[in-house]
């Protein structure tokens, strides 16, 4: 009797020092699952599962970029009116007209 043929597809570790796998399993009998695998613990998967998994993981990245994209634009604000600040106290206003006291 043939063994299942597993097939790794992702390899990470995390941060904690766990390895994850993602591995593919193909059966004797023809039919395809997945395994995914975190330290110790094993979970078996099918194409739905996995397909899951995959809009979750999608879905997560999309806010955790929106978050920093966010960071981002506050930290050019306090930059821009540091800049700004600095400016004014050198210059004096930089929106002075001519004609202004």
């Amino acid at each position: 009797m043939r063994q299942p043929e597993l097939t790794s597809l992702i390899g990470l570790r995390d941060s904690d020092g766990d390895r994850l796998l993602l591995l593919r399993v193909d059966r004797p009998d023809g039919t395809r699952g997945y395994m995914l695998r975190v330290g110790t613990g094993k979970v078996f998967l099918t194409a739905g599962d996995l397909k899951g998994l995959s809009s979750v993981i999608r879905y997560e990245l999309v806010s955790a970029n929106q978050f920093r994209l966010l960071g981002r634009l506050i930290w050019l604000l306090i930059l821009c009116a540091t800049v700004w600040f600095l400016t004014s106290e050198v210059t004096g206003p930089l929106f002075a007209y001519p004609w202004s006291n």
